[in-house]
């Protein structure tokens, strides 16, 4: 298997996963995105940018191995952005917050380690549930495609590796 197949099929992944959600998700069902579905998204498009680049320059051994282990840590946050907000959903809103405020406006008037404490502590737009797919939610398919990405990584890595 050619790395740059891998390369353009994590690439395609990570620009369909993201045209699913802002065309599908967002146009046709009218979902609006809870801060941790945009660093989600976030995550997906840097992983996208990498998959891009790796696909354009070619990167020999060493540029491989390194892309594998960046990409292998993007899907590792990601994992856990996604396992956050599932235990979130689990907890049905129990103790959390529903007035938080969006996250642009976080953005603007906190620092940024600031934002991202009270994203994973005291969001409660993340704990509704408004959507199903195969009777998954948002953030459980969200965590499937993180570990396919990671597996994608760990097979890139492998591949570059034996090169």
């Amino acid at each position: 298997m050619s790395l740059r197949v891998i390369h353009g099929s994590g690439l395609l992944l990570c620009i369909a996963s993201l045209l699913i959600a802002i065309y599908y998700m967002e146009g046709h069902l009218g979902l609006a995105p809870c801060p941790l579905c945009i660093l989600d998204r976030i995550v997906i498009a840097v992983m996208a940018f990498l998959f891009l680049l790796a696909l354009l320059i070619n990167p020999k051994k060493i540029g491989q191995t390194v892309l594998a282990s960046l990409l292998a840590v993007l899907s590792g946050l990601g994992i856990a952005l996604a396992g956050r907000h599932i235990w979130l959903q689990s907890t049905s809103g129990r103790a959390l917050s529903d007035c938080t405020p969006g996250l642009g406006y976080m953005v603007e008037k906190f620092p940024l380690l600031e934002t991202l404490s009270i994203v994973f502590n005291t969001t409660g737009e993340c704990t509704q549930v408004s959507w199903r797919f195969l009777s998954l939610t948002i953030p459980q398919q969200t965590l499937i495609l993180f570990a396919v990405l990671l597996a994608h990584a760990l097979l890139l890595a492998y591949l570059a590796r034996s090169r």
